[in-house]
């Protein structure tokens, strides 16, 4: 028995060895991670095929610039053009718009006549809270020191008082906090902790209700929920935000320290209590079968409106724009709750190139 069970130990051993050879020459689940250190996929172009959201292109054609983010390359040094990076999560991303039909490359197009030397960058990351957006300023974006960042933040912040997975993969410190975020950041050292955490990050947002899943608004169930139990869920978030709030601070700061302007956006969404003007429905009562915990539409929409009044508290310190308030509330522009069709991304564009030139945000 004893000779079997060493046979077997070493077996795994030496899979597990040719898994992580095999994975660090090519591993196609991790794309923005090499052993713990973020790393952008550079010089990329893909063309996939979109057959589960009705609402998108059949072909979406994703590509990433020699800077590892999604637009043009610079037509000139980026200190000496009127440089523009916006970080996100997945709204700000757009995964599944193709390259010309996400809101940073509309709003470059709305605003380039307006603005000489215009260069917008869109260097949003699926799943990526502020954590990870702390971590890309200080990797990528203060060495580039554009003039500007546009940063679209809350949903991904929602209950977040440590790096989840998306965000510690991007992290290549040791971290020492607890036991599971010890083993966490050593096993994301390797190749295969990296991918089985990408997929571990999936399954987390598939509980938030954050994945990309068109929603079939029509036939969404009701709840009936009290006050009290909104209010409670709402309470829950008080450890959260005042975390929240300090990551937003560290952000303008940094931004401010290195000569970069920071611009807050607000997050809008469908959450909320209204009457959907594409389909008629009362949204108010309805809820997102999810495995997290079940929550209305009126309920989510309290949730991240604390989030919201974090980022609009920063309007004596930075440029806040309230996209929230100024977004309207229709299935129209979306194709969930948080992410945007073309439609959407259009809209976006042409609320922020509004407000940009009716406040003279951007000078050249």
């Amino acid at each position: 028995m004893r000779k079997n069970l060493k046979a077997l130990l070493f077996g795994c051993v030496v899979a597990l060895l040719l898994c992580e050879i095999v994975l660090r020459i090519y591993n196609p689940f991790a794309p923005y991670t090499k052993q713990g250190k973020l790393v952008l996929p550079a010089n990329q172009k893909a063309v996939f095929e979109n057959k589960w959201i009705s609402q998108l292109d059949k072909q979406i054609s994703y590509s990433r610039n020699s800077l590892g983010f999604r637009g043009p390359e610079p037509t000139d040094s980026i200190s000496k053009l009127t440089s523009i990076i916006t970080i996100g999560g997945s709204t700000t991303e757009c995964r599944f718009l193709s390259d010309s039909t996400t809101w940073p490359f509309l709003l470059g197009e709305a605003l380039k006549d307006s603005i000489p030397n215009l260069w917008i960058n869109n260097a949003g990351i699926d799943g990526h809270s502020t954590f990870g957006h702390l971590h890309l300023l200080k990797e990528y974006v203060l060495k580039l020191k554009p003039k500007y960042i546009l940063l679209l933040t809350g949903v991904n912040d929602v209950e977040t008082e440590k790096p989840e997975s998306f965000d510690l993969m991007n992290d290549n410190r040791i971290h020492f906090t607890s036991v599971s975020q010890f083993l966490k950041s050593v096993l994301l050292k390797t190749e295969i902790g990296s991918t089985v955490f990408q997929f571990y990050s999936i399954r987390l947002a598939y509980k938030k209700g954050l994945i990309h899943k068109e929603v079939d608004f029509i036939h969404l169930p009701d709840t009936t929920f009290t006050y009290e139990q909104r209010k409670a869920e709402v309470d829950k978030q008080k450890p959260y935000l005042n975390a929240y709030e300090e990551r937003l601070q560290e952000i303008i700061t940094l931004c401010k320290a290195n000569g970069i302007h920071p611009v807050l956006i607000t997050q809008p969404s469908l959450y909320g209590s209204y009457r959907d003007s594409a389909t008629g429905i009362l949204m108010g009562s309805k809820y997102l079968p999810t495995e997290g915990p079940i929550r209305d539409n009126i309920t989510q929409e309290m949730i991240l409106e604390e989030y919201n009044i974090i980022v609009r508290s920063f309007q004596q310190q930075a440029t806040v724009i309230d996209l929230d308030s100024l977004m309207p509330k229709n299935r129209f522009y979306y194709y969930d709750f948080i992410h945007f069709n073309k439609k959407g991304a259009l809209k976006v564009s042409e609320i922020l190139t509004q407000v940009i030139i009716a406040k003279g945000i951007i000078n050249p």
